[in-house]
């Protein structure tokens, strides 16, 4: 008798914009398409900006959900002199800021044909640790707080190291501190689909603080900023840590019931 080959299987769960194999592998992806420094672009921006923006968008769903991330992928639509390699270079940068080395970047360009516009898809692997997932463990009485501004052009002069974005690094800092419950970036339909995102995630309701000057609706484009639910213990220490030049808004709260019990903003 000879021995039957098995066929593997892997578990896939979907959680918010995130796959998760095999319970331990985080997979994370966003592509950016037509802004560039091409002539057939429909919005200028020079190819090093791109390449960040797209790898951010990924890297900070994978931190943000608890998870390591260890290797990225991107496909690049260019070709890889000169455009690709000024891409490659800021991605090598952006990733060996979240602790991902050279050898765990890697991609393709396109250079079979002239390509008029830039397109860019990024894929960030990340790691599940002991500590499990952040995701979903937002708890009642849990304060929401919002670092950095929600940002995004045209509106908005978007650029790397805009002061109003918070970093790769305080939200790396920020999730390993053990004071987060749960974070999310905030993407283009602002914070007003966000938060119940985040509080449904935990089976819970939350109120509106008075956000101020940030709109509800506002996009945060390429997660120029990211929600953080934290006790009300832990506000002081976290906006602390994730620095003076971070802009740090408390705006909202947890609790328990019906998770779409959102209402309006109140003082």
């Amino acid at each position: 008798m000879t021995d039957q080959p098995r066929s593997a299987t892997t578990s896939v769960q979907r959680i918010r914009d995130l796959l998760i194999l095999d319970q331990d592998l985080v997979v994370a992806t966003d592509s950016i398409g037509g802004i560039g420094p091409k002539p057939a672009d429909t919005f200028p921006a020079d190819a090093a900006t791109v390449a960040h923006f797209a790898l951010r968008v990924p890297l900070l769903e994978v931190i943000c959900s608890g998870a390591r991330p260890i290797a990225v992928i991107d496909d690049l639509c260019v070709e890889l002199e000169p455009t690709g390699r000024q891409m490659i270079t800021e991605i090598h940068r952006l990733a060996a800021g979240a602790g991902i080395p050279p050898e765990a970047v890697t991609g393709s360009t396109e250079d079979n044909v002239a390509t008029q516009a830039t397109g860019i898809g990024v894929t960030v692997l990340g790691r599940i640790g002991p500590g499990g997932l952040l995701s979903g463990n937002s708890r009642a009485g849990d304060l929401v707080l919002c670092a950095g501004l929600p940002l995004s052009a045209p509106n908005d002069d978007v650029h790397i190291g805009h002061p109003g974005q918070v970093t790769i690094e305080a939200v790396t800092a920020a999730v390993a501190s053990g004071l987060v419950h749960d974070a999310l970036p905030v993407g283009s339909k602002g914070l007003a689909w966000e938060i119940p995102q985040l509080a449904g995630s935990a089976g819970l309701g939350f109120t509106w603080f008075d956000t101020g000057d940030i709109a509800l609706d506002a996009s945060g484009g390429p997660a120029s900023c990211v929600l953080f639910s934290c006790s009300p213990e832990a506000v002081g220490p976290l906006a602390a840590l994730l620095g003076p030049h971070t802009p740090v808004t408390t705006v909202a709260r947890l609790a328990g019931g019906s998770p779409a019990a959102a209402g309006g903003p109140s003082d």
